[in-house]
């Protein structure tokens, strides 16, 4: 059989998880029964486990329950005829095009986003979206560019009153007590004193104004903009998840306050920083006066009447 991708994302899985424990392929091999070139096969997607064998290989590297159902279901959609592998956003992204009856072609001319580019986003597992390419293709597939995010792997935040609370929190970035964020408004971070953090002044600001505790900490605070305040190309307003340090895996994303005193977004791609907005720019070293890791994005689509969403 040919080896697909889903194939060789099989296989990928199972050599990383024998990367990562004290075995070696030639232990897995006896394992199975094998000799040491069907192992290498294996990992290369050149032939696929048996259920049995995976089952053998899952409890000899020790994987968690997660890892073995993730393992368990690829093979199960190899087995049954499925090639690729295919994200949230893929699915997302492909249904919305069908649904509004365009092709790729046909869809990159309606948004400027690539051909090329949007097929790698509808085929590929690993493939993550920008937040211009979601604000270009959102309104053209009639998306809430929140769900898009979602799709993509970023958490949405649960907004109440004053609060947020995240719908997937990270244990280092909750309050203890009850879970909770306190929502700020961009403008305010104007207040700021210049000799006080960013982070301190957001949580004396947050802590009066939940009524919390003056000794509880505030490990993150979510802030609030108009999207066209950050030039993002849409409408509607933006939750932003801000934090002193950016915890290990997450993408570089941060808000940041320029020479001018405009805030803006940006990700670092490549080496280089990209702004958030249309058209995109490199920033150059030093532009930025501070900066703040941003861990969570959610943008809140605007209603005909022009509110934003609830």
């Amino acid at each position: 059989m040919a080896v697909t991708p889903l194939r060789m994302k099989l296989g990928e899985k199972i050599r990383k998880y024998l990367l990562g424990s004290p075995l070696r392929q030639r232990d897995l091999a006896a394992a199975l029964g094998v000799s040491c070139s069907a192992v290498s096969q294996m990992i290369s997607g050149k032939i696929v486990p048996q259920q049995d064998q995976l089952d053998i290989i899952c409890e000899h590297l020790a994987l968690t329950r997660d890892q073995t159902l993730e393992l368990t279901a690829m093979l199960t959609s190899i087995r049954n005829g499925q090639k690729t592998l295919r994200s949230k956003f893929n699915q997302l992204l492909a249904a919305a095009r069908r649904e509004r009856g365009v092709d790729a072609r046909q869809l990159a001319n309606l948004t400027g986003v690539s051909c090329t580019r949007l097929q790698l986003l509808e085929n590929c597992f690993d493939a993550t979206p920008t937040l211009e390419e979601i604000n270009r293709l959102a309104p053209v597939l009639s998306c809430a560019p929140e769900d898009m995010l979602l799709a993509a792997g970023m958490a949405r935040p649960v907004i109440q009153g004053d609060s947020v609370q995240l719908s997937e929190p990270a244990v280092d970035y909750q309050l203890a007590s009850r879970k909770m964020l306190p929502v700020l408004e961009l403008a305010q971070l104007a207040d700021c004193r210049p000799e006080e953090s960013l982070l301190h002044f957001a949580a004396r600001k947050a802590l009066r104004q939940t009524g919390y505790g003056t000794d509880l900490p505030v490990p993150a605070v979510a802030i609030a903009a108009d999207c066209r305040k950050l030039k993002l190309g849409t409408g509607g307003e933006v939750l932003m998840l801000v934090a002193p340090e950016r915890p290990q895996g997450f993408r570089e994303i941060e808000l940041y306050r320029d020479r001018t005193g405009q805030y803006r977004l940006r990700e670092r791609r490549r080496g280089c920083w990209k702004v958030f907005q249309l058209p995109p720019v490199t920033t150059p070293a030093g532009y930025a006066l501070w900066s703040l890791p941003v861990l969570e994005l959610i943008i809140r689509p605007v209603r005909p009447g022009g509110s934003p969403e609830a």
